[in-house]
C-alpha cells in the first residue's frame, strides 16, 4: 500500500497531524506529503526526505492563502494539479490519497480511492464572509460525499459526518516519538521550589485565556513558560512578566529537552470555543515525556478516560488552577511512567496502523 498526503500545509511548518501521521505510515509505507503551493510559475518540485517519504512541493501563481478560499482560484488549482498527480501515479494501482485539504473536492474525479482526514472544524474555526464560508461548506460536503471513507479527530466531527458519509470513524491524534533513552528526565520538583508550569502551541489572546494564566502566575513560585508562535500582544496581558519567559518554536529534541526540564504542562482553551474540532494535540506530547498534564474538559475529551494523576481534567477556571497546584504537589516517578505508558499506546505509530486496518476493513472490503 502507497500513500500520497494531499494537504494545504507547507512541509516545513512547525509539525502538525498532517507531518506525524505521514511520518508514521512512512515507517511500513511509502508516502508522498504534496504541501501547499509556494508563488511561482506552475510546476511540481520533488524532494526525498528518506527512503520512503517524498515530498512534493507544487508552485502556482497565487498566494496559498488567498487562493484556497477564493473559489475561481481554487478551482483552478484543483484542475492544474489533480491531473499531474494522477499522471505521476497511474502506474500505481494500489496508491491512497489521503486529503487534508477541505477545499480539494475534486480530487474525487482523479483520485476516486480517497480519504478526508479531518483535524478540525474547519468551517467553524476561522471567521470568513458569508459567501467564502459557503463555498467552505460547499467543498467539505463533496468530499464528504465522495470519499470512500473518512476519519476525523474529535468525536463531534465523526457524529456530523456520519450522517453524510456512514463509513466515518474516530482517529484521534497521537503521541510523538520521544523515547530516548540517553536523555533522562529531571527529578521531582524540590518542596518548596518554584515550579515549572509549560505551556506549547499556537500563543495568542483570542484562543488562549489570559486570566486564567495570570491565576497561575498569581501563585508563589510558580512560573511560566511559553513554547511555540506567539500570536499577537498576549506577553504584554501576562503579569508580572518577570515569570513569563517565553522559548519560542522548538521541536524535535530541543523540543523534548525543554518539556523534560519542566514541572506541570498545560492546555487551556475557551470552553464555549466555536471551534468544535478541537482536541489538545499537545496533551501528548505532554504524556510523551512524563508531564502530568491539566487540560480544558472539552467536549471532544470528555468520553476519553486516563488513570488518576495522569491527565487532569478542569471544567473551569479555578478548577483548573487546582488542579495545576496538585498536579505539581502530587507527582510521583510512577506517576511518570504511567503516563509514558499511555503515550505509547496513543503513539502516532499506533495512530497509522489502526488507520491501515480501517482502510483494509472498509475500502478494501468493497
Amino acid at each position: 500500500m502507497e500513500f500520497i498526503i494531499f494537504t494545504n500545509t507547507p512541509w516545513d511548518a512547525p509539525p502538525r497531524s498532517r507531518h506525524q501521521l505521514s511520518q508514521a505510515l512512512a515507517k511500513d509505507h511509502k508516502v508522498t506529503f504534496v504541501a501547499s503551493n509556494t508563488f511561482g510559475r506552475p510546476s511540481l518540485n520533488r524532494f526525498e526526505v528518506n527512503e520512503n517519504m517524498g515530498v512534493i512541493v507544487p508552485s502556482f501563481p497565487v498566494d496559498r492563502r488567498l487562493r484556497y478560499r477564493t473559489p475561481i482560484l481554487n478551482e483552478a488549482f484543483q484542475s492544474w494539479i489533480f491531473p499531474r498527480l494522477k499522471d505521476l501515479f497511474k502506474e500505481n494501482k494500489e496508491v491512497v490519497v489521503i486529503c487534508t485539504d477541505f477545499g480539494a473536492y475534486k480530487i474525487s474525479k482523479y483520485f476516486p480511492n480517497f480519504i478526508y482526514y479531518a483535524s478540525d472544524d474547519f468551517v467553524s474555526n476561522v471567521k470568513v464572509p458569508y459567501l467564502i464560508k459557503r463555498y467552505t461548506i460547499f467543498t467539505q460536503d463533496r468530499l464528504l460525499k465522495t470519499a470512500k471513507m473518512v476519519v476525523a479527530t474529535a468525536i463531534k466531527l465523526v457524529e456530523d459526518f456520519k450522517a453524510i458519509n456512514k463509513n466515518t470513524y474516530e482517529l484521534p491524534l497521537g503521541a510523538p516519538d520521544f523515547d530516548h533513552p540517553s536523555r533522562e528526565q529531571k527529578g521531582l520538583p524540590e518542596p518548596g521550589g518554584n515550579k515549572k508550569i509549560v505551556l506549547l502551541g499556537f500563543i495568542g489572546k483570542k484562543k488562549t485565556p489570559v486570566s486564567l494564566l495570570n491565576s497561575i502566575l498569581e501563585k508563589e513560585g510558580f512560573e511560566l513558560y511559553l513554547v511555540g508562535p506567539i500570536l499577537d500582544d498576549i506577553l504584554d496581558f501576562l503579569i508580572p512578566k518577570s515569570k513569563v519567559h517565553s522559548l519560542g518554536v522548538k521541536t524535535g529534541k530541543d523540543l523534548m529537552d525543554t518539556l523534560l526540564e519542566m514541572d506541570v504542562a498545560i492546555a487551556p482553551y475557551y470552553m464555549e470555543d466555536s471551534n468544535t474540532g478541537r482536541t489538545p494535540n499537545k496533551m501528548w506530547q505532554y504524556l510523551s515525556v512524563g508531564l502530568p498534564a491539566v487540560v480544558t474538559n472539552l467536549p471532544n475529551i470528555q468520553h476519553w478516560d486516563f488513570p488518576k494523576g495522569t491527565v487532569f481534567k478542569a471544567n473551569d477556571d479555578r478548577e483548573f488552577l487546582e488542579m495545576v497546584i496538585q498536579a505539581a504537589d502530587g507527582d510521583t516517578k510512577e506517576l511518570k511512567e504511567e503516563r509514558k505508558k499511555i503515550a505509547k499506546e496513543n503513539s502516532w505509530n499506533n495512530r497509522a496502523s489502526r488507520l491501515v486496518e480501517l482502510i483494509r476493513e472498509t475500502m478494501q472490503s468493497k
